[in-house]
């Protein structure tokens, strides 16, 4: 499905710019430029360049804003529109990993399907579009230091969506951690991409300058073969699930740091050897190096005087030998002891976190209750589930669940189902940067509709519905929603709004507080002497 191409637009963010707001009932949220989408769960900065998803926006430290997540290299043909899944920029080269939940497959649980990267080598002015990273059919084999392994190709793209990207120092490297695809490295930008082979379950090391004769495939959904050819019953690969990678990155010293769904990964550069020696980590090493052995996420942080902190967000894998063990967690590994093994400490244990990022004295962790902030090295946290503007409002979030969070200079950023949140005091209060949603009148490409409803349809189990519209002059506003039969279900006032773009929430619910069922539902808006009215498909 084609995406439009429009034009990148730009837009003033700092204070006092002149950018565009909306009133939202509940304070004002700046709007950024068409083609941005609220759900964020995607955040990277570099540079004091803040880098946002899932269609690519970008926030350069002087406030301009700009869209490039809408040039042709993010649109490649594919059954359903691509969003960004991940971003990694350093020195100039930016990538961006592509993909999309699939739900021609699976409409219950659509498969996270590979779309391929964009890549930037001048700072994001401009991205060459690359192909995912997969095998072909016929790469049966894969060489590690001295050892030629059997391999199952990795060939299909659902399952294989670029999940975490990570850029060396020199930013000559780039690493992708691709699910079912497995953790890859190319040193052409994507051209091409070459397979890393991780520890199988049954070692936790792995050195190229030993034999080795063991089974190298991270798809392992695929059957090998059946016996006696019936379909009924296949023969599945074991000892895989640390092939089947989620997120990677890069310290300081060129240490790749890979997490799968069987641990952690730590490479190790051996004499006589072009490729990495690693040493995997898992719950079960050591009494027990990680809460859980799915490493959904990595990040360092950078410590003065001394190594990069290495902090890696684990969930309980399912694997049904260890789950009994395992939980939920942020692992934070500090540096080796003195004879060499490595120091992790376990920090919000039990929380389900999303991503991690850190200024010059706090740690920010993003997870689906809140934001997690800590200002004495993961000691001690609070935790924000309501954030607030300036004046104490809270602002008109559908939760607190934080998807994504990263650092610009004198700022904190999160991402969240509905929009983009910002910081400047150490996350005490906070400014809404939302999408402006503007469909256009059905069969007139140039007259904008007055008063909609996004997003539409409109799940209530994902957030809220917002009922969007332009007033001439301050009115008090009533959104009155119906089922088919004309049945009045919710009563919204929302007295006392301005002049211009003004919001009203529906969560989804009756006035009696019940969830409504699926189908479609009228809303009227009384504005004034003025009436709209509009539908609302509910589907969930």
């Amino acid at each position: 499905m084609t995406r439009a191409l429009l034009a990148l637009a730009l837009l003033a963010v700092a204070s006092g710019a002149g950018a565009q707001t909306v009133e939202t009932g509940a304070g004002t949220a700046t709007l950024l430029p068409a083609g941005a989408r609220n759900g964020v769960a995607v955040l990277d900065a570099d540079e004091g360049v803040l880098r946002a998803g899932p269609i690519l926006v970008q926030i350069t430290p002087d406030g301009r804003v700009s869209v490039p997540g809408l040039a042709p290299a993010f649109d490649p043909p594919t059954t359903v529109n691509t969003r960004v899944f991940t971003v990694d920029a350093r020195n100039g080269v930016v990538v961006v990993g592509l993909g999309f939940n699939d739900v021609t497959a699976d409409a219950d649980r659509p498969p996270q399907t590979a779309a391929g990267f964009a890549v930037s080598a001048d700072r994001g002015a401009s991205y060459t579009y690359r192909s995912p990273a997969l095998d072909s059919s016929f790469d049966s084999t894969v060489t590690y230091g001295v050892s030629t392994l059997p391999a199952f190709p990795a060939t299909i793209t659902q399952g294989s969506a670029p999940l975490d990207v990570a850029l060396t120092a020199g930013a000559d490297t780039v690493y992708s951690a691709n699910e079912y695809a497995g953790l890859r490295r190319s040193t052409d930008l994507g051209a091409t991409w070459q397979p890393v082979v991780l520890p199988p379950d049954t070692l936790f090391v792995l050195d190229p300058r030993e034999p080795y004769d063991f089974l190298y495939n991270p798809d392992v959904r695929q059957p090998l073969f059946f016996i006696d050819d019936d379909p009924d019953l296949p023969v599945f690969a074991q000892f895989s699930t640390n092939f089947v990678a989620y997120s990677v990155v890069v310290d300081e010293a060129g240490t790749v740091w890979a997490g799968t769904l069987g641990g952690l990964n730590r490479s190790v550069r051996v004499p006589g050897a072009d490729d990495f020696a690693w040493v995997r980590y898992t719950d079960a090493l050591l009494g027990g190096a990680l809460p859980g052995n799915l490493v959904f996420a990595l990040e360092t942080r950078p410590i003065a005087d001394g190594r990069d902190e290495v902090w890696a967000v684990c969930r309980n894998s399912g694997n049904p030998f260890t789950t009994d063990e395992e939980e939920n967690g942020v692992a934070v590994w500090r540096g080796d002891d003195a004879d060499g093994f490595a120091v992790f400490e376990t920090v919000l244990l039990g929380v389900v976190a999303e991503d991690v990022a850190f200024d010059e004295t706090r740690a920010y962790v993003a997870a689906s209750d809140g934001l997690y902030v800590s200002d004495d090295d993961g000691a001690t946290w609070r935790v924000v589930r309501v954030f607030r503007a300036a004046d104490g409002r809270p602002l008109p979030l559908s939760g607190p669940t934080v998807r994504a969070v990263a650092t610009t200079p004198g700022v904190v950023w999160a991402g969240t189902p509905d929009g983009l949140l910002k910081s400047t005091d150490g996350a005490r209060t906070w400014e809404l940067f939302r999408a402006d949603v503007r469909p256009q009148a059905q069969g007139d490409d140039d007259r904008t509709v007055d008063v909609y409803a996004y997003p539409n349809p409109f799940n209530p189990r994902n957030g809220q519905v917002r009922v969007r519209l332009d007033l001439d002059a301050p009115a008090d506003v009533t959104v009155r929603v119906f089922d088919v039969a004309m049945n009045l279900v919710r009563t919204l006032d929302a007295p006392g709004r301005p002049a211009g773009p003004n919001e009203v929430f529906w969560d989804g619910q009756s006035d009696g507080g019940l969830r409504v069922a699926n189908g479609a539902y009228i809303y009227t808006v009384d504005a004034g002497a003025e009436r709209f009215s509009g539908r609302i498909l509910v589907i969930q």
